[in-house]
């Protein structure tokens, strides 16, 4: 604690070399920019990355201070600069750095907005005392972090803590077995991304090393500044380096099969470190031995971890020979089961019976309390059609309950590994009905004799807006239009529906950026975006937005690397970090292969314009609701003391 002054230093040269002034300038802060990914992908061939570069332009900024107020920010004061001459110093007075962040936009000579980003206060000095770095991302465009990520992984964890880092945990990994360049295990590593630096983190283990693991999720328990405890659950497990999950040679309702020593994954709970700049963990077993694998999960806002359905494997073939069908009660059965854990250390456990199974449902929280699952229902005989079946869980996180244990049935095609998104910003300790819920591509179920092995559902039923009016209520569903509409495998462009995306509402909770995925594959119809590739495991690199106010769907630029199984965080500075994926390379021979990638973007959704209030602004959504209106153009909205 103590009298703390802050200032943009100066714009020569890098834009920010500190120059003196009267009195204790203060750390200050070297705005930098992240490299654009629209020419190349976020790793070089070397597997480096793209470092931070100084700001090279004329044009202002505007520097805005916010504190921290419960779990959310509350708007100080702001300043503005024209570049390069200007570095203006301020006063903050007696403060405690850790609960300060900083917000900087940057506006070229005709006032359009081109680079956004932030900092918390605690990373705000370098560790010499020195100015610290923000680092800045291109706006309505994709852009490469400061490194690749430390590892390779999909179908990994990726948990935003409560100081804005996010930790990556597990995942699938290829290249394990030298005769098999596509085998895929499952890692026990952990890395965090660090938006002060734009940066990967290894995190080392201290004790117990965790378990290996796939499909699972992870949630925060409880918190402190130098310790984190996490719930872990679900997903598939085995030794690190034993193959378990392979492409299907016969139909199956997905497109990874799990195979040979796969097994369901349970409860663990992580505890996380940081001492000096540094990040250790721990593993320690929960109490429970419930165990599912492919199960929807979801943390809970107030902290904790709830899990519904799911499947148990059993007779699993080896893995050359085309893997399990989960459908099939031979090599799958239905988990009937909800359960839960909450708690500082995760003693808090519940569960409740469900007599309706979920292969790969989604999960997403509607308050505080509840949380719906949507997903094709496990059929009840080898050749019943599953129907869609939302099921509304309350009284979480201490004992799940539902009014129905089998669900609703509801309209719409049954699926499983969709994407399912909340419209809307802040929950509350109850429902605040009507709820809109976005859900998008997945894989459509089919009865177990006459499947097709794992397609995304047509364009026009592939995305949908479920909304829910009460708690009692089936939800009903609308369909949402693609763009460019267009017959599978068309070479001209348009919208492809895909399993294995990935999605994430932006800050204002009114839009949402869904990319990547595998593409329609079977038929003679191939809607790969690479025509020549022909496998199950085809990659996209489209991106979408969803915009709820206007109730349309949008095509915005392409990733730079098209990617499934990859996860997608929002970070405190507005941006959505995509890290990890299998994508598909050209090897030396000309053949196509599957691999786990370390590569990561960032997409930022802020717009261009300064024109209207941006409401994925974190600044703007920190004002009174009254104020938010009056925040355009490059103006300060409540200037800061200038020294």
């Amino acid at each position: 604690m103590g009298s703390y002054r802050l200032r943009i230093a100066s714009i020569s040269f890098g834009l920010l070399g500190l120059l003196g002034c009267k009195g204790n300038p203060g750390p200050g802060l070297k705005l930098q920019l992240a490299e654009s990914a629209s020419q190349h992908a976020c790793l070089k061939t070397d597997k480096s990355g793209f470092p931070l570069s100084a700001v090279l332009r004329d044009g202002s900024v505007r520097l805005s201070v916010l504190q921290k107020q419960g779990s959310g920010w509350q708007f100080q004061c702001d300043i503005t600069a024209k570049l390069p001459d200007e570095h203006p110093s301020i006063d903050l007075g007696p403060m405690d750095r850790s609960q300060y962040a900083f917000f900087a936009e940057l506006f070229d000579a005709a006032g359009k907005r081109v680079y956004t980003g932030a900092v918390s206060g605690k990373s705000s000095v370098s560790s010499d005392g020195g100015a610290g770095i923000l680092p800045m991302f291109g706006v309505e465009s994709w852009n490469c972090p400061a490194s690749g990520m430390i590892g390779a992984r999909a179908f990994h964890a990726a948990t935003a803590l409560p100081g804005g880092e996010v930790l990556l945990y597990g995942g699938v990994e290829t290249g394990v077995v030298a005769s098999n360049a596509e085998a895929m295990s499952v890692t026990d590593t952990l890395e965090i991304y660090e938006p002060a630096k734009a940066t990967f983190q290894a995190v080392t283990v201290s004790g117990k090393a965790p378990t290996p693991r796939a499909f699972h999720q992870m949630a925060v328990l409880s918190a402190t500044d130098t310790q984190i405890k996490l719930m872990v659950f679900g997903g598939i497990t085995a030794g690190r380096g034993r193959q378990v999950l392979t492409t299907p040679t016969t139909n199956a309702p997905i497109r990874l099969a799990p195979c040979g020593e796969a097994l369901p994954a349970g409860p663990e709970i992580l505890t996380l470190k940081y001492d000096g700049g540094k990040w250790t963990v721990s593993s320690d077993a929960a109490p429970q031995t419930d165990v599912a694998a492919f199960a929807g999960t979801t943390a809970l806002p107030q902290g904790g971890l709830v899990s519904v359905g799911g499947a148990m494997l059993a007779s699993l073939p080896s893995c050359g020979v085309g893997g399990g069908d989960l459908l099939n009660p031979g090599s799958g059965a239905a988990v009937q089961k909800a359960v839960s854990w909450s708690g500082a250390n995760g003693e808090t456990f519940g569960s409740t019976a469900l007599t309706a199974g979920f292969l790969g449902p989604s999960l997403t929280p509607i308050s505080n309390r509840d949380a719906v699952a949507f997903g094709g229902a496990w059929p009840a005989t080898a050749t019943m059609a599953p129907s869609m079946v939302s099921l509304l869980l309350s009284a979480l996180p201490d004992a799940p309950m539902t009014s129905s244990p089998m669900g609703q049935n509801v309209s719409g095609v049954p699926t499983t590994f969709h994407t399912a998104t909340r419209i809307g910003r802040l929950l509350t300790d109850t429902p605040s009905f009507p709820i809109d819920i976005l859900v998008t591509g997945g894989f459509q179920m089919t009865n177990s004799v006459t499947p097709q092995p794992g397609q995304p559902p047509a364009a026009a039923s592939s995305i949908r807006v479920y909304t829910l009016a009460d708690a009692a209520s089936a939800p009903t569903v609308r369909a949402v239009t693609p763009y460019l509409p267009a017959a599978c495998g068309s070479a001209q462009p348009h919208y492809r529906p895909a399993a294995f995306e990935a999605a994430a509402v932006t800050a204002s909770g009114q839009r949402v950026v869904i990319t990547g995925g595998s593409a329609t594959q079977v038929s003679g119809c191939n809607d790969c975006e690479i025509a020549a590739d022909t496998s199950l495991l085809c990659t996209l690199s489209q991106a979408s937005l969803y915009d709820s106010g206007k109730n349309a769907f949008r095509q915005i630029s392409a990733m730079a690397m098209g990617r499934f199984g990859h996860q997608q965080t929002l970070l405190q500075d507005g941006g959505i970090l995509v890290t990890g994926g299998l994508t598909r390379r050209t090897d030396r021979t000309g053949v196509r292969l599957t691999e786990a990638t370390s590569e990561a973007e960032i997409y930022n959704p802020r717009p261009a314009s300064t024109d209207a209030p941006d409401l994925d602004d974190p600044v703007t959504l920190a004002l009174p609701a009254d104020q938010q209106s009056g925040r355009v153009g490059v103006s300060a909205q409540k200037p800061c003391t200038i020294l």
